[in-house]
């Protein structure tokens, strides 16, 4: 899994460009959100819409007896409990500590861990791109030295999770005791905020309540800051409208083939 690699980096490539006038390969395209594309990849559908959701039944309540101790403490205690119990390991970034125990996280054991899958993630080029954005040096160099590795590698499947776009504007959004405030989205649960710029974003219905009550989605190129992951601003930044052509991902069969661009779903029967 080649984390937000877009099929424009293409050209940055030898062997997968090389590869693409033999495989089946195409544009990808994932559900909206930060999870529910790897969820449906491997399970063929998903509600999951982010990785943080509000709970009054937390599994992390108890660290609200250790905040005092600061950020880095905090990740330490959350990870030694995580390894022990064999599950996701996960950063609170900059999440408000005073407020991290009201949420749970969504996925737990790691997805592919429930397959017989050998898995491999690159995941560097998704902080390159954020750091530098997609048009950059650093990002073509990285794909050029991934393009290399996959080529020594033995693999069924070459995929990326989502692509990734520039950021034009930084908007605050409204900050409540009940919202989590992610990048491009906006949730809030209880009582609808006061003051969320309607230009700039827009409300979307999702079917299962508990991601949020009233959900905000950032127009293209709009990057919530602040919020709970970044605690720098970016250049470049994904988790917008998946129809949009520079959030399809990317992926390849290794079967001979022609391009035949996807959804997640179908990318999941296709394998299947």
């Amino acid at each position: 899994m080649l984390d937000s690699f877009k099929p424009e980096y293409l050209k940055y490539t030898a062997y997968l460009k090389k590869k693409t006038k033999e495989l089946q390969h195409g544009e990808l395209e994932t559900p909206l959100g930060f999870w529910g594309g790897m969820d449906t990849f491997f399970h063929g559908s998903s509600d999951k819409l982010a990785f943080y959701y509000y709970s009054e039944k937390s599994s992390w309540k108890w660290i609200k007896y250790f905040t005092w101790l600061g950020r880095f403490p905090v990740d330490v205690l959350i990870n030694l409990w995580n390894v022990f119990w064999g599950n996701e390991m996960f950063r609170t970034n900059n999440i408000p500590l005073n407020k991290f125990y009201k949420f749970d996280t969504d996925v737990k054991i790691p997805l592919h861990k429930r397959t017989n899958t050998r898995y491999i993630t690159f995941h560097e080029l998704d902080g390159i791109a954020h750091k530098y954005g997609t048009k950059s040096e650093e990002v073509r160099k990285e794909v050029e030295r991934f393009d290399k590795i996959l080529e020594k590698m033995k693999w069924d499947i070459i995929m990326s999770d989502h692509g990734m776009l520039e950021i034009k504007e930084f908007i605050k959004v409204p900050e409540t005791e009940k919202c989590f405030i992610d990048s491009t989205l906006a949730r809030y649960w209880g009582e609808k905020p006061k003051g969320m710029p309607a230009s700039k974003c827009k409300f979307i219905k999702w079917k299962n309540k508990k991601y949020g009550d009233y959900i905000y989605l950032a127009n293209p190129g709009v990057c919530f800051f602040p919020n709970y992951w970044q605690t720098n601003k970016v250049k470049a930044m994904h988790g917008y409208n998946p129809k949009l052509k520079d959030m399809k991902a990317f992926y390849m069969i290794n079967r001979k083939g022609k391009k035949k661009n996807l959804t997640m779903e179908e990318l999941h029967e296709e394998i299947t």
